[in-house]
């Protein structure tokens, strides 16, 4: 009683303090496994998943949705569908790269890096500025000019790295 710890109100975490803690007896119970970690729960306790509240013991062959407790106190993103969105996924899953914590996309045309960096920004709120950079090229043995639009957001990355089964 009295413990401090972090929970969820809608979309953010909020410091809340235990006032009461309740017991009950189970006849079953679920082992749920997460990355390298097995919790015990009742089957009738709800898990997050990516496509709403289950029940522990419907959450067979389900992603658990769950984040490392360091991570609990990030800014989380407002993405809006839409087209910019739309355009922002495909152009990072045709030719960008998703990192441990940031989005990045390296091309060779402008206009291209250019929308890019918009649709991004309208997505997600995030600034995303363009940054020429240059890079070697195996075939004509020599650097090629290109332009670069990068983000560091882990919550970003991570939404991006999300997997359904």
């Amino acid at each position: 009683m009295g413990s401090k710890l972090w929970a969820l109100d809608g979309t953010r975490t909020v410091h809340t303090t235990v006032i009461e803690v309740t017991a009950v007896k189970a006849r079953e119970v679920a082992d749920v496994v997460i990355d390298r970690v097995t919790f015990t729960v009742a089957p009738d306790q709800l898990l997050g998943t990516p496509d709403g509240w289950v029940h522990a013991r419907d959450a067979r062959e389900t992603v658990p949705a769950w984040t490392h407790a360091r991570k609990l106190r990030r800014d989380r993103l407002t993405i809006l569908p839409g087209y910019e969105f739309g355009y922002f996924v495909g152009a990072t899953c045709a030719d960008g790269t998703v990192g441990k914590n940031c989005v990045s996309l390296v091309v060779n045309e402008e206009d291209f890096a250019t929308r890019y960096a918009e649709c991004l920004t309208k997505a997600t709120g995030l600034p995303a500025r363009l940054e020429p950079v240059t890079r070697p090229s195996g075939f004509l043995q020599r650097d090629l000019p290109g332009f670069r639009v990068r983000v560091v957001s882990s919550y970003l990355a991570d939404a991006m790295r999300v997997r359904r089964r």
